[in-house]
């Protein structure tokens, strides 16, 4: 497996969640629907690689555009204890504005990417896609008395 990684640190993650999330909805919905219906990574690679891709894309596009108020954002985060959000509104706003001004991104309301949706994808669907257990057969019908 060939693919270059995205190599952040976990601030820097949760400062570019919200967007992230938004931005690479639909491959990470993609592969987490191809982990859930074949229970076995490794025939979601291709599905990965394009997770990996976005990630890669999306954090090239905000290092392009909007990379000092991100780093701010992102310090702010990892240096508050415990890596608390409502430390660092003022750096989440000035980046929350730079992206929107330069890449036309919203931040998505709380809770929208959580809400449950259908994912619609041209993967074929699995024999067993729930992973159950074949029926037994049915008792012989007994003829007589016992």
């Amino acid at each position: 497996l060939k693919v270059e990684e995205v190599k952040v640190s976990s601030a820097v993650l949760k400062a570019a969640a919200h967007h992230y999330g938004a931005q690479c909805d639909k491959p990470n919905k993609e592969f987490m629907l191809c982990r859930w219906e074949e229970k076995d990574p490794r025939r979601c690679l291709e599905e990965g690689k394009l997770v990996n891709k976005c990630a890669l894309e999306f954090f090239r596009q905000i290092k392009r555009h909007c990379a000092e108020p991100f780093t701010e954002y992102w310090t702010c985060i990892d240096y508050s204890g415990l890596q608390l959000f409502r430390r660092c509104r003022k750096q989440q706003a000035k980046f929350d504005e730079c992206v929107l001004d330069k890449l036309g991104w919203v931040r998505p309301d709380l809770g929208e990417l959580s809400k449950v949706t259908k994912v619609k994808t041209n993967r074929p669907l699995p024999e067993n896609p729930y992973h159950s257990r074949p029926r037994p057969e049915p008792n012989p019908e007994v003829e007589g008395d016992l």
